[in-house]
């Protein structure tokens, strides 16, 4: 889908079709500095810990051979499908080893397929200029531009699909044709239950309810296109769970899903903490979302709604937005990577309205461009500067980077002042700037600065060098954070198994004197856990204990479930 995409934009910049509505020189830059921008030092910083799952879990399966039951340490992992993790496996294979940079790198490909499907499906409704802004705020919103862009999480290719699927429903259902509308979007909701479980399904059911809702075609509910495409979808992810079911017991697998997305809700905290976040979301979400949240000014108007109107695709993307949100904003524990797919229909109704007002000259389009073109020169004039922050003394050459990367911001800036027509792609490019100065300046500085990450990784290295040519095992449910465990067993270079009921004489264990104070470890090296700040001995066990019953597993990370893959 990702080269359908790339070459149907590229053969649009080919014909001039792209270019003609804009200054062909700003998109041009734009997508020069996509590259660079997400790009530059990919790969430099340690893995946090739900990039090390996905990519233990991955390592694993291609040393095993086995893609039907993901296992982490040999034991069963049943928090997610696998669908992500075949995908990293691909990138491993590919690159020829596991690492920081090939696990990131389908992040930001299905990052750049998600502006592109954004651009394709925006292009008819809003016309090629506006359809290009929209694709970059994909992008370039904050929490999208400097985190899950550069995170090997499920999160951006999740979003990407789902996206997807909300636009197929409207595209197709608008016209009637229900077939490839239910179609293609529970082929689609395969596709995303096996990346991330239950919440493919609600938003698959709450998109049906908003397109019909908004059509009022509730008859469609009942009709064969939408029994027959659903039941499809059931029996393909049937299959599959027929296959691992031969793994693992298919309840204890419902029960895991139903607990993953369930952790998170009103329903697993208390009556305040809700009404907290409940109060507190809509400020939060619009932070993490800026600079386009800005652009919410324009829905306060009144008459909003009524503009909407003037343009159905618009219209639609706010109630799509509006109908999938609560379930986000009712949930106490809520990460803004879970609404990566949401916010780009929020944008189209924002970025509608704002060419409205732009075309009426309206206060609120002015203040808003000037605050903005405020901030831009404040940040572009700070730029060159940078190397004056102490933390920056371990970038080669900063100087000459800030200096460069300023010239640049200034050209933008003043190009914003002068060309209104313009003002949101000159932004966007603003934003990829000042995301190649933060990969050029800030991740190095982290990366140096970040001692508990590089302990994790420096003392899994230790424990292998230290007791090389021995077996490596994890004793029972240790709690064994995933960035330590991917660390440890990279630098092993095979499975470190968990061992519940054998010990091997000769084997050397990681053990958790936190979970099992009577266990005796001569140890030889020690772990280092970023998480609990500590250090758990590594060496032979002199006390095997024996099964402590739940008391002394409380510290489980929920990832150990005590079925061995074999």
């Amino acid at each position: 889908m990702f080269n359908i995409i790339l070459s149907g934009f590229l053969s649009g910049l080919s014909h001039g079709r792209i270019f003609a509505p804009v200054r062909k020189w700003y998109l041009i830059l734009a997508v020069l500095l996509l590259f660079p921008a997400l790009l530059i030092n990919l790969g430099l910083m340690v893995f946090i810990d739900d990039e090390a799952i996905r990519s233990l879990v991955a390592q694993e399966m291609l040393w095993s051979g086995n893609f039907v039951a993901p296992a982490m340490h040999g034991d069963a992992y049943l928090n997610k499908p696998p669908l992500w993790n075949w995908i990293l496996a691909a990138s491993f294979t590919l690159h020829g080893e596991a690492n920081e940079w090939a696990a990131r790198l389908p992040t930001v490909l299905s990052l750049l397929a998600f502006a592109g499907t954004t651009f394709l499906f925006s292009r008819r409704p809003f016309g090629d200029r506006l359809a290009v802004i929209h694709a970059l705020t994909v992008i370039t919103c904050g929490r999208m531009l400097f985190w899950d862009s550069m995170l090997a999480l499920i999160d951006v290719c999740f979003s990407w699909l789902v996206y997807t699927q909300v636009m197929l429903l409207y595209r197709f259902g608008h016209k009637g044709r229900w077939w490839l509308a239910f179609g293609c979007t529970y082929l689609l909701t395969v596709a995303t239950f096996m990346l991330k479980g239950l919440p493919a399904v609600v938003f698959q059911g709450l998109s049906i309810f908003a397109l019909l809702g908004y059509l009022r075609e509730w008859r469609q509910l009942f009709r064969p296109a939408h029994l027959l495409s659903g039941l499809t979808c059931v029996l393909v992810l049937g299959f599959y769970y027929l296959q691992y079911g031969h793994y693992v017991d298919l309840a204890q697998v419902g029960q895991r899903l139903f607990v993953e997305s369930g952790k998170r809700t009103a329903a697993a905290h208390g009556i305040w903490e809700t009404v907290r976040h409940v109060v507190a979301f809509p400020f939060e979400m619009s932070y993490h979302f800026l600079p386009w949240t800005l652009l919410l000014a324009y829905l306060l108007r009144p008459g909003a709604w009524r503009s909407l109107r003037t343009n159905g695709f618009a219209a639609f993307c706010l109630v799509a937005f509006l109908v999938n949100i609560p379930v986000y904003w009712l949930s106490p524990e809520v990460y803004p990577r879970y609404l990566l797919m949401l916010f780009p229909l929020l944008f189209a109704s924002l970025l509608y309205l704002h060419r409205l007002h732009a075309e009426r000259g309206s206060r609120t389009y002015h203040v808003l461009r000037y605050l903005l073109l405020t901030v831009m020169t404040l940040c572009a004039i700070a730029l060159p500067f940078v190397p004056l922050v102490p933390q920056t003394a371990v970038v080669a050459y900063p100087w000459l980077k800030s200096v460069l990367l300023g010239g640049v911001a200034g050209a933008v800036v003043l190009g914003g002042w002068r060309d209104e027509r313009n003002f949101l792609l000159l932004l966007c490019c603003f934003l990829l700037l000042l995301r190649i100065a933060f990969n050029l300046f800030l991740l190095p500085a982290r990366a140096t600065g970040n001692e508990r990450g590089n302990a994790v990784r420096a003392t899994a290295e230790s424990v292998v060098r230290t007791n090389a040519g021995k077996e490596l095992a994890i004793y029972r449910h240790t709690l064994v954070e995933p960035a330590t465990g991917y660390y440890l067993t990279a630098a092993y270079g095979r499975v470190v198994p968990r061992h519940f009921d054998r010990y091997v004489p000769g084997t050397v264990y990681v053990g958790s004197p936190l979970q099992y104070g009577e266990l005796r470890i001569a140890a030889t090296d020690s772990l280092y856990l970023r998480h609990l700040d500590t250090r758990y001995p590594v060496g032979y066990l002199l006390n095997p204990l024996p099964d402590p019953g739940p008391d002394a597993t409380e510290l489980r990370d929920g990832m150990g479930s005590g079925i061995s893959i074999e």
